[in-house]
């Protein structure tokens, strides 16, 4: 028996929507921050190791300092843009960061970081000294450390010196985090006092 003209009509346009349905262009992907370290390849040795972790969980097995395995990444973000720029010719911009709560005076605040980078010989744009008046532990939501970023990623500032990872944030998982995107635009962080320091 011959369908009506209305399912016809009803099944061609299901069909039409089932082609068309797709979009002209592919949806984006969801950003994620590119590593501030290259991954390299592990060795026989390191997949070995990471199996027996992964299967024999009642060794008890030292686990590194985070601490210490952050300040090492930030000093090698740092030493690889410093020899990028060494080696055009370029005199690293610097912009200055305080998380200064307490509402003190600037100078004061800027002190440390501003004698740390005159005393590396990179330059200070005068308008470039950026402090935040409020206490949010998620740096993102800081309006002063937002725009220290768009800084970098406008390629106006090299980096940011600040006066030490508490100022970006005493969490070690969103400090990470900041590092990885400072490295992902480009730019690297100096600390006055190091993350070791600063956590004892």
């Amino acid at each position: 028996m011959p369908l009506a003209l209305a399912d016809k009509l009803t099944e061609y346009l299901d069909r039409a929507a089932y082609v068309y349905q797709w979009p002209l262009y592919p949806p984006l992907e969801p950003w994620s921050p590119e590593p501030a370290r290259p991954r390299r390849t592990p060795t026989w040795m390191e997949a070995e190791r990471r199996a027996s972790e992964r299967w024999r969980t009642n060794e008890v097995r030292i686990t590194p300092d985070p601490v210490l395995r952050l300040g090492i990444a930030r000093r090698e973000v740092l030493a690889h843009r410093l020899t990028h720029l060494n080696a055009h010719g370029r005199t690293p911009r610097v912009a200055l960061y305080s998380l200064n709560p307490l509402r003190e005076r600037p100078a004061l605040a800027f002190a440390g970081p501003r004698a740390y980078a005159t005393g590396e010989g990179w330059r200070i744009a005068a308008d470039h000294c950026i402090a935040d008046r409020i206490r949010k532990t998620d740096p993102m939501h800081r309006p002063g450390w937002r725009w220290a970023l768009h800084l970098v990623h406008a390629g106006l500032v090299d980096g940011v010196v600040t006066e030490a990872h508490t100022d970006i944030s005493p969490h070690l998982d969103e400090y990470e985090l900041q590092l990885d995107l400072m490295a992902h635009h480009g730019g690297f962080v100096a600390l006055v006092t190091s993350e070791s320091v600063t956590a004892k």
